[in-house]
C-alpha cells in the first residue's frame, strides 16, 4: 500500500490546530496476511492552543485504542472497533476540556481502517474522506455543519457552500458532549481506488473536481499531498491544510462486479 501525507498552517492562521496519523502494517486474518492501514485527520477548535491540544489528544487516543484492539483482538476488526476508539477519544477530550484554560475545545475526527479490500470509516465533523478513481469521485463522509444542512434542504448549492458566511459552523464534534456519536461506514475497495482524508482547509477551498484531477494526475501519494496543499495555498490558504492519500494494492478489479459503482453500507 502506497501512502503519503502532509499538513500546512496555510497563509492566514498563525497556529496549526490539525493533527494527522498515517500508518501501514501487515495484519494476520482468517484469510492470511493482508496489508492494512490506519489513517486519521483531526481539525481542532478552541481558544489559544486548545484546538491543537484537542486534535492531538483525539488522534493519540484513537490510534492507541485501535492498535490495542487489533493486537488483543478484543473487538472484531471493523466498525465496532472504530466506534469504541471514537468513544474513548471523545471521553478523553471531554475530560481534558474540564480544565479552565481548555474549556470549549473540541475537534473533528475522520478515520479509516483499511484491511485488505475492506475499509471501515468513522467520522464526526467536517473533515472528509473521498474515494477517487478513474470512474468516479465518491465523497464517503457527510459534513456535520450548518452549510451542509442548508445544502440538504436545497437552500444553497454545494459551490455556494464554499463561500457561505456560516461555512465554519460545525454541528457535531468530539469533546462537546457524551452523545457525540460518529457516522460509521463500511466500504469495499477495488483496484485503482485512492483513499483521501483531509481537513476542511483543503475541501473547504478546492472543489471536488479539482481534487480529483490532482489525485489522478500525480504519480505518487506524497506528490498528491504536496500538490493539493500548494493549490489550497494558491487560493489564499485561509485555514490549516491536512491531507492523507492511500493507494491500496493487490485488490480485485471492479469490472468483476455487476455494478461499477463503489458500494457503501452505513451502520
Amino acid at each position: 500500500m502506497e501512502t503519503g501525507y502532509g499538513w500546512d498552517t496555510g497563509l492566514v492562521r498563525k497556529l496549526n490546530e490539525d493533527s494527522v496519523f498515517c500508518s501501514t502494517f501487515d495484519l494476520r486474518t482468517h484469510s492470511g496476511i493482508v496489508s492494512a492501514g490506519l489513517f486519521a485527520v483531526a481539525d481542532g477548535m478552541g481558544g489559544h492552543d486548545a484546538g491543537e491540544i484537542a486534535s492531538d489528544l483525539a488522534i493519540r487516543i484513537f490510534q492507541s485504542e485501535c492498535i490495542s484492539g487489533l493486537l488483543a483482538r478484543s473487538l472484531t476488526p471493523g466498525l465496532p472497533l472504530m466506534a469504541a476508539a471514537f468513544s474513548k477519544a471523545n471521553s478523553a477530550v471531554l475530560e481534558a476540556a474540564a480544565e479552565r484554560s481548555l474549556q470549549g475545545m473540541g475537534t473533528t475526527l475522520t478515520a479509516a481502517l483499511v484491511i485488505g479490500q475492506d475499509m471501515y470509516l468513522a467520522h464526526i465533523g467536517d473533515s472528509r474522506c473521498y474515494i477517487i478513481n478513474t470512474r468516479e469521485t465518491l465523497q464517503v463522509t457527510t459534513d456535520h455543519s450548518v452549510v451542509q444542512e442548508l445544502v440538504d434542504a436545497g437552500h444553497i448549492s454545494p459551490p455556494e457552500a464554499l463561500t457561505h458566511p456560516r461555512r465554519n459552523e460545525i454541528t457535531r464534534v468530539l469533546g462537546y458532549s457524551n452523545n457525540s456519536l460518529p457516522d460509521l461506514v463500511q466500504i469495499k475497495l477495488y483496484a485503482g481506488d485512492n483513499v483521501l482524508l483531509c481537513s476542511d482547509g483543503l475541501c473547504g477551498v478546492l472543489p471536488s473536481d479539482k481534487i480529483e484531477e490532482t489525485v489522478l494526475a500525480s504519480l505518487t501519494p506524497t506528490q498528491v499531498c504536496a500538490d493539493l496543499i500548494s493549490q489550497a495555498n494558491l487560493v489564499g490558504g485561509p485555514d490549516n491544510i491536512s491531507v492523507i492519500v492511500a493507494r491500496p494494492s493487490g485488490l480485485p478489479s471492479w469490472q468483476a462486479l455487476i455494478s461499477a459503482k463503489t458500494g457503501v453500507s452505513t451502520a
